[in-house]
Parts: structure tokens; C-alpha cells; sequence
């Protein structure tokens, strides 16, 4: 694209050639999107005996989930039709409003009703902000802006690990504290959202029209299960639900499940300062095995932005899932059983959170190569959306399951999700190919940019 058109409707557009101003404030809007949804990860180990049982925590977390399902799927759609800007905004005050009910949660069944509501938000505002991102940022920075944005989601959780830490260290296990925490960088969120997130949507055609002004175009948005795109929608699809549903069972179960595994190993007959200081050691430790995933998770985000300069993102989607699938495998190994975990669980972690979170970065840079202007909002929230079916799933089964099979072996089965999300990747670079193939033979599917 020779002629660049800023989201904010061409003003300062000299100025503003690469478009990354929209993606570092689109990436804030995603830290905080990341702290709002994985700080119940840290909330978990923290509520009172007897607040929720195993089986209803993964429901806890899974109930976020279906809540960024109907947000993503049901409502961000309405950004390609009423812009990108109004969606964010309605999507912010609905995340805030989930993150104040959640805090004053009395029942395991009301915070899965508060956590669904926070769902809700952060769906519409997850899609709109990428989207947003790459419509602004030149063709040539536009994996460099979608990994720009998505840092800010390991960012999120980066801080909800610290929060966690310095609250639980101030204040006790003050999982209400955590919440309010959210909800006052929700509202920071909102007010930079309203101030600094231009409008889209209209550039978008504008730059569509401008560039693609043959009388004979179509500009009817195309569908996504049309011949022409049905192939790269099923494959981004299930290779987003496979790898989502890793990541949210890692990052949303992995500090409990760490710190029941090192509390089972507690002897029940020691004094009871004993038990009491182990079982303070396993949560700390838990919440620091989640502190390391998520910081491999930023350096994830941070190499597929860089990296991405260079390499197309259907590589880099398949050399993360390779990454993933190994690490997976390791962390599995050295996950603690009998005794206290070694190094190599906290570097396997970050190694995972490296593969995983490159692997949903990549993903979602595959967005504008293959859908055109006019299908993206709509096209990127199918893919989260129904990703979300795996993020659903995976933590709500592995709630049940994990006093059946135990973490470990829990770990080593979700290993074939990433496997999915790996075949899918190889099945994206040979379609696109063809696809690229078939253009250069004068049969072009569609106008790209």
C-alpha cells in the first residue's frame, strides 16, 4: 500500500507513516484486557476454604470464557457496521462493571456470573483493538503491530502476578483487593480508550476504495465459510480454539494446581506452624511457577513482533507451535509430585509461555493476509470466538479431571491440543501458498492490500 491512511481519519498522517501509535495505546488496552482475565488465576488460591470446590474453580474460569465467546462473536462483529471506537468503549464499561460484581462475589455461583459479564468486555474490546491496529500500522508493520498489541495481554499478567504478590504480602489473602485492582485499571483503560483510540472503520474503506476503484469490484463482504475462504477460516479457527484452550488452561489453573500438588505432599501429621508455613510455600510457589509462564508468554509476544519483520506470519505460527508442543512435554516432566519442583519447571514454563503465546500471536497477524477490509472485525471475532470453545473447555474438564488423573498427567494430555494448533499452522502455509499461486495465475480471490 503506497498511501497510508490513519485510523484517525488522515490527520497527522505524514507524521504518522508506520501507524504504531494506535497499536502502543491498543496494547495498553490489551494489558489491561490480560489483568482482568488472568487475575483470577492468582484469585483461586487465594479465596477462603470452602468458597468453591475444583470442580466449580475451572468453572470459574471457564465461565470468562464464554463470556469472551459471546462478546467476540455476538458483539464485536457490530465494529465493521458502527466502528471500532464505540464497541471498545461499550466493551470497557462492561468489563468494569464484571471486575466490581466479582469483588464483592459472596458465592462461587455469583462469581461465575460476574466472571461471565467480564467476559463479556473483554471479547468485544480483544477484537477491536487488533483489528484497530493493523488497519492504522503500514502493510510492512503490520506484524510488528499486531505483536505490538498482543504483548500487552503477557504484560496483563505479568502485572497481575506482582499485584498478587505485593496485595497478598500487604493485606493477606485479599482476593477481593485484586479484583478492585482490575476495576481501577479498567477505568484508566475506558478514559485513554475514549481520549486516544481514533475511529477505524471508515479509513478502512476509504483506504480499500481509494487503492481497489476498479468499476468491476465487489465490495460486498464476502462470507467466511465461502468457497474462497471457508479453508483459512476452519483452519484459523481450529488452531486458535486448540492453542486457547492451552492457554487458558495453563495460565488459569497453573498456579493452583501447582500448589495442590506441593500441599498433597505436606505430611498431615506435622505441627500445625509446619503445615501452616508449607502450605504458604506451595501457594507462593505456585503463583511464581504463573509469574514465570507469563513472563515466557511477554517474551512470546516480544519475539513474534520483532521477528515478524522478516518472517510471514503463517512460519511463525508454525515454528511456535513446535516450541509449545516440545516444551509442554518438559514442563509435564518436571512438574513436582513428591518433593519441591527444581529450576527446570520454571524454565519450561517460560518456554511454554514463549511457544503458546507466540502461537495466538501469529494466529491473530494472520488476520488481514487473509481476510479482506470489509470482513476483518468480523472474521478476527469468529476466530476468537470460536477459539473460545477450547478455552472453555479445557479448564472446565480439566477442574473435574485433575482428581482423577492428577496435574500431572493433565499436562501431558493437553499436549495434544497443541499438536491441533501445529497441523493447522503447516495446513495455513500450504493454503495460502496455493492461494498466492492461483493470484499469480490471474484468478485473484480478492483484492489485497
Amino acid at each position: 500500500m503506497n498511501v497510508t491512511v490513519l485510523a484517525d481519519g488522515g490527520r497527522n498522517a505524514t507524521a504518522k507513516k508506520s501507524g504504531l501509535s494506535v497499536a502502543a495505546l491498543c496494547m495498553f488496552l490489551n494489558l489491561v484486557d490480560g489483568f482482568d482475565l488472568l487475575i483470577v488465576g492468582f484469585v483461586l488460591p487465594n479465596l477462603p476454604k470452602g468458597f468453591a470446590t475444583a470442580s466449580e474453580k475451572g468453572l470459574i474460569v471457564s465461565f470468562a470464557l464464554v463470556g469472551m465467546a459471546v462478546g467476540a462473536i455476538g458483539l464485536a462483529r457490530f465494529a465493521d457496521r458502527y466502528g471500532r471506537r464505540l464497541i471498545a468503549l461499550v466493551g470497557g464499561a462492561i468489563n468494569i462493571a464484571g471486575l466490581l460484581l466479582s469483588a464483592i462475589s459472596p458465592s462461587a455461583e455469583f462469581m461465575m456470573g460476574t466472571r461471565f459479564l467480564t467476559g463479556v468486555g473483554i471479547g468485544m474490546i480483544s477484537v477491536v483493538i487488533v483489528v484497530a491496529a493493523q488497519e492504522a500500522a503500514a502493510p510492512k508493520f503490520r506484524n510488528l503491530a499486531t505483536g505490538l498489541v498482543m504483548i500487552g495481554y503477557p504484560l496483563g499478567s505479568v502485572l497481575a502476578a506482582f499485584s498478587t504478590n505485593a496485595i497478598t504480602s500487604t493485606f493477606g489473602e485479599n482476593w477481593k483487593a485484586l479484583y478492585l485492582t482490575g476495576a481501577g485499571l479498567g477505568t484508566i483503560a475506558l478514559i485513554a480508550a475514549f481520549i486516544g483510540l481514533p475511529e477505524s472503520v471508515k479509513a478502512a474503506e476509504r483506504t480499500f476504495e481509494s487503492e481497489h476503484a476498479a468499476p468491476s469490484l465487489d465490495r460486498k463482504p464476502q462470507a467466511l465459510l465461502g468457497a474462497s475462504l471457508v479453508i483459512f477460516t476452519v483452519l484459523l479457527c481450529a488452531g486458535y480454539m486448540s492453542v486457547s484452550g492451552v492457554f487458558n488452561f495453563a495460565a488459569g489453573l497453573t498456579p493452583d494446581f501447582v500448589k495442590g500438588a506441593m500441599v498433597a505432599a505436606i505430611d498431615p501429621d506435622a505441627p500445625k506452624e509446619a503445615v501452616a508455613t508449607a502450605t504458604t510455600v506451595a501457594r507462593t510457589t505456585g503463583q511464581n511457577v504463573g509469574l514465570w509462564m507469563s513472563l515466557g508468554c511477554l517474551l512470546g509476544g516480544i519475539s513474534m513482533a520483532t521477528i515478524g519483520l522478516r518472517i510471514s506470519a503463517p512460519r511463525l505460527a508454525a515454528a511456535y507451535s513446535t516450541i509449545a508442543v516440545v516444551s509442554m512435554l518438559g514442563f509435564a516432566n518436571f512438574f513436582p509430585g513428591a518433593g519441591a519442583p527444581n529450576i527446570w519447571l520454571y524454565v519450561t514454563a517460560v518456554t511454554v509461555g514463549i511457544g503458546v503465546f507466540g502461537s495466538i500471536s501469529s494466529f491473530s497477524a494472520l488476520v488481514p493476509e487473509v481476510y479482506p477490509p470489509t470482513a476483518r472485525a468480523k472474521g478476527y471475532g469468529a476466530m476468537l470466538g470460536v477459539g473460545r470453545l477450547g478455552a472453555i473447555l479445557a479448564p472446565l474438564i480439566s477442574g473435574f479431571l485433575v482428581n482423577e488423573i492428577g496435574a500431572q498427567k493433565l499436562y501431558n494430555w493437553i499436549n495434544i491440543l497443541l499438536l491441533v494448533t501445529l497441523a493447522c499452522a503447516v495446513g495455513l502455509v500450504v493454503a495460502l501458498r496455493n492461494r498466492d499461486r492461483r493470484e499469480m495465475a490471474g484468478a485473484s480471490v480478492y483484492p489485497k492490500e
